[in-house]
């Protein structure tokens, strides 16, 4: 998809997620609202598609969506408790992590490519580029009792991206501009986290990897792979680096 086709869609999908998110409960087990405050920026069209195709609906979740037009006040929101979930670009994120905030990062979004031909071969290029993309967090507050709401909150992402993915697919003649991704994928956000030196020699060696939980991504991709899998889904798990016998469920189907 261009650029161009992105500025032109993304309006089209918040305001049906204005809409979604204002409806009323589908369903009598409907959870409480969840406040998901995001980031104006084409790498958050996967959190506007869950709610304009009603995935998080489909999860059994009512959520609000909440746009900011910066991080730096999505991130305090989501520090004071005035959003529960946040999408922000991942070096502010990581920045507010090696602070001592203390959020855990739980899903992936879009980054916006770069327009430079050498950015793939070069680490520093690359990792400069991924920081300026999107990831989700919860903050450390999150009751342990409701690991499964996140869950389902990152499998309605997975199936926004399955959704764009196909789209992509379908609208191939557009190279698209903005490389999307649920996974949060902690190597990559390690590169990112040492190119911005925010490993402080003070902290423990697994300091970023105790904010990284992709267990959560993980349990989420095998909600998703207990239903029809398609080859989007197969690229998904083949790349997700699970621990041990995080998605029992439903690897022999693969």
């Amino acid at each position: 998809m261009s650029l161009i086709a992105m500025r032109m869609i993304i309006p089209m999908i918040v305001a049906a997620a204005l809409v979604c998110s204002g409806a009323k409960p589908v369903s009598a087990t409907m959870q409480k609202t969840l406040r998901f405050g995001y980031l104006d920026h084409p790498g958050s069209a996967l959190f506007l598609i869950a709610a304009a195709k009603e995935y998080f609906r489909e999860e059994g979740l009512q959520v609000e969506l909440i746009r900011y037009s910066e991080s730096a006040r999505g991130l305090s929101a989501l520090e004071t408790g005035v959003i529960d979930v946040g999408a922000f670009t991942t070096s502010d994120s990581l920045r507010a992590i090696a602070d001592g905030k203390g959020f855990r990062i739980i899903a992936g979004g879009g980054t916006q490519l770069s327009a430079n031909p050498l950015t793939e071969l070069d680490d520093a290029l690359q990792a400069e580029t991924d920081s300026r993309g999107i990831i989700v967090l919860i903050p450390p507050s999150w009751p342990n009792a409701e690991k499964g709401t996140i869950i389902q909150l990152t499998a309605a992402i997975i199936k926004a991206y399955r959704t764009q993915q196909q789209s992509q697919t379908r609208d191939s003649k557009h190279t698209a501009a903005v490389h999307f991704d649920p996974n949060p994928d902690y190597w990559r956000l390690e590169r990112i986290w040492r190119s911005l030196g925010l490993q402080d020699s003070t902290m423990k060696r697994d300091f970023l990897a105790s904010h990284v939980y992709e267990e959560i991504y993980c349990d989420a991709l095998d909600r998703m792979l207990l239903g029809p899998i398609d080859s989007i889904l197969q690229q998904l798990f083949s790349k997700a680096v699970c621990t041990p016998n995080c998605c029992p469920a439903s690897a022999a189907k693969l």
